[in-house]
């Protein structure tokens, strides 16, 4: 049972017993609440710590998973860009300098954009030669005297 003094709480457990010489014991043990609980909330705060600590590394790890699913495709991206702007397009078909779509829509539609202006530029630079393309996309050569009449 459980009974306090003051402002101590403290647990009586019993056990009467009898030996084959037909004596009768009673065996008390009286432990106070805080050392009787004290492995308790001592395990309960290590489970609670452990628990919060797994929940921020999943949380850390998801994150960074996350944040490589998006970053990586817009490094891919920015790469193709880059090379597209000096006209280092291969020109078999179906190839691109983007080896992967993005799962994210945003990222994803930048990518079907950066595809069909690849395709055009492709299909562009197949006919009209790649000094005069790198010229009209410099900046460099006014379009009339490029055209040949």
């Amino acid at each position: 049972f459980h009974f306090g003094q003051g402002s101590s709480s403290y647990f009586h457990f019993g056990q009467a017993l009898s030996d084959e010489l037909g004596l009768s014991w009673q065996i008390s043990v009286v432990m106070s609440e805080t050392t009787l609980l004290k492995d308790i909330k001592a395990a309960v705060l290590r489970m609670v710590g452990i628990t919060i600590g797994a929940v921020l590394a999943l949380g850390l790890l998801s994150s960074v998973v996350v944040s490589a699913l998006i970053t990586i495709p817009l490094f891919r991206l920015a790469r193709g860009m880059r090379q597209m702007a000096v006209l280092k397009i291969d020109d078999a078909p179906g190839h691109s300098v983007l080896s992967s779509r993005s799962k994210f829509l945003e990222v994803a539609t930048c990518e079907s954009s950066f595809f069909a202006l690849e395709r055009g530029l492709k299909a562009f630079v197949r006919y009209v030669p790649r000094d005069v393309v790198k010229m009209m996309l410099t900046g460099s050569m006014e379009l009339d005297s490029v055209m040949v009449r």
